[in-house]
């Protein structure tokens, strides 16, 4: 079967696109990596993203700061996994920065604390190191500092909670 087979017009590549992005907030990356896959050249690819965000349909800035939030609020991500994932998806540094900027510390620290007492609560751990260290860990993997993480982890062990 031939590419010309799988491709679809660019005229139809922008009217799917700007359904989906009606839709759901995507950035950049994400409809490149969704035009490649329907085989639009690169060409049509360019003057498709180019018109999409002429139209408002797609803004990597608006996509970063609901990402930012989202994953803050409802996955409890802390601010270094957030950073990896939007470059992952191309996003820039700058525009990272200011995504993350919008995070208050309180937030951050208070979305950490919370974490931690609910996993403490399901870790089987042999004492109080072990604890501590599956603690650390867990917050680690979920994208904080490791110095926010450490004092969390004290303060949850001390608090007795």
């Amino acid at each position: 079967m031939s590419s010309s087979q799988n491709s679809i017009t660019p005229e139809k590549a922008l009217e799917r696109l700007q359904r989906l992005c009606a839709q759901r907030e995507k950035c950049t990356y994400d409809l490149i990596q969704k035009l490649t896959q329907w085989g639009v050249v690169q060409n049509d690819i360019n003057k498709i993203i180019t018109s999409l965000k002429h139209d408002g349909f797609v803004d990597d800035q608006r996509f970063a700061r609901l990402y930012v939030r989202e994953k803050s609020k409802f996955n409890k991500w802390g601010p270094i996994k957030i950073r990896t994932m939007l470059s992952a998806k191309k996003i820039s540094k700058e525009i990272i920065d200011a995504a993350l900027s919008e995070l208050s510390d309180e937030k951050t620290s208070e979305n950490l604390f919370d974490l931690l007492k609910k996993k403490k609560k399901q870790i089987k751990a042999k004492n109080s190191y072990d604890l501590r260290n599956k603690l650390i860990r867990f917050g680690v993997s979920r994208g904080f500092p490791l110095d926010d993480v450490f004092e969390a982890v004290n303060r949850l062990i001390n608090s007795g909670d």
